[in-house]
């Protein structure tokens, strides 16, 4: 089982790693981007309110009626060959508010199984799966409000856990002088099957909020993301950062660096997202924590950074995300939307809506 639990905890470091406070939860899987845009705006995104439905498991409270009958579908594959994916849709019934539903999983592939002695023995199989559907309501024309209550499923050879989560999230959606803020409370919950019976651990708990602002007639818009705010320390604790050489200095006076700046920004994310006549999107953002945990000394890179398209025509939008990975790898995500309704009848919205389209 640790065995198994070490090389899944590997795979999943390319993408949230975290030396200093990683290898605490269990299906850490929760805390993956759940669509290309939302990788290309740096992993996490609680800020974009329009039809996109991939957005539920970012901020259920960005669910709204323009996303109605919209269907996606997303895929990314990390280095290494493990699968993970989201399909999501979205109805409006008749009861107020805005309903969504969907699957993500994981699939980590096909793994020797070894003795002690390193005697391969047979095969076992990894994954991880989460079904999920959420609510959102508005109140007025700028608040909402929203939860996904989550079943999730893994399976880890033999060995197997189930457990329950849930989100919950509040949001303030201006359009009027295009501001954006939201704040969710992510993965609140915890195995009630786990792995080995009487040892329930922790699933990825997270503080998010977001805030989003742009300007009149100008095709971009700016998005500040803020995670782990429940803790302040989340830096990566680098050993090079010590001394190189405390030969003849006396270890117990030297005072540890605070690192105030560095641990601050670990907690922003960065994103521009253009826009331009609502059918090409392009985005951009930095990670800090992302950056300082994958970038080498020895070497320069654009880590922390990615890069995303997204192209919306009739009924269709297509979104991709890029993020290089540490020794040269990159990751890989897309994401492909589907108004259904659009193919029965054409929709008008009203010009005051405040969802516009993508």
């Amino acid at each position: 089982m640790n065995r198994i639990l070490f090389f899944i905890t590997a795979l999943l470091t390319l993408e949230f790693a975290n030396a200093q406070i990683g290898g605490t939860s269990t299906y850490d899987f929760l805390a993956l981007s759940p669509s290309a845009r939302v990788t290309s705006l740096g992993g996490t995104n609680v800020t974009i309110v329009d039809q996109d439905p991939s957005v539920q498991l970012s901020n259920p409270a960005a669910l709204n009626p323009s996303m109605d009958r919209h269907v996606q579908f997303g895929s990314v594959v990390y280095p290494g060959g493990v699968n993970f994916g989201n399909a999501s849709y979205v109805q409006k019934f008749s009861v107020p508010g805005t309903f969504g539903f969907g699957i993500q999983y994981i699939a980590y592939g096909s793994f020797d199984q070894t003795d002690v002695e390193a005697n391969i023995t047979g095969k076992f199989s990894a994954g991880e799966m989460n079904a999920y559907a959420g609510y959102s309501y508005q109140f007025g024309k700028i608040f909402s409000a929203g939860a996904n209550l989550k079943f999730i499923y893994s399976q880890l050879g033999q060995w197997n856990s189930e457990g329950m989560a849930a989100d919950l999230a509040a949001m303030v959606n201006d359009t009027a002088h295009n501001v954006t803020f939201a704040v969710v409370a992510k993965n609140l919950g915890g195995e009630f099957k786990p792995y080995n019976k009487g040892v329930n651990e922790p699933i990825p708990f997270d503080l998010q909020a977001g805030l989003a602002f742009g300007f009149k007639h100008v095709p971009f818009k700016f998005h500040l993301t803020f995670h782990d705010l429940y803790r302040w320390n989340i830096r990566y604790n680098n050993p090079a950062d010590a001394a190189a050489n405390q030969l003849f200095v006396d270890s117990s006076q030297l005072k540890p660096k605070k690192y105030i700046v560095d641990n601050l920004m670990s907690h922003v994310i960065i994103g521009v997202e253009f826009n331009i006549k609502k059918v090409v999107r392009l985005e951009i953002a930095y990670n800090h924590e992302r950056q300082q945990e994958l970038a080498l000394t020895t070497k320069v890179s654009v880590l922390g950074i990615s890069f995303g398209l997204g192209l919306h025509i009739r009924q269709f939008d297509f979104s991709y995300g890029f993020e290089p990975m540490a020794q040269g790898q990159t990751m890989n995500s897309f994401t492909l939307s589907v108004n259904t309704a659009g193919f029965v009848k054409k929709k008008t919205v009203a010009k005051d809506s405040a969802y516009s389209v993508l």
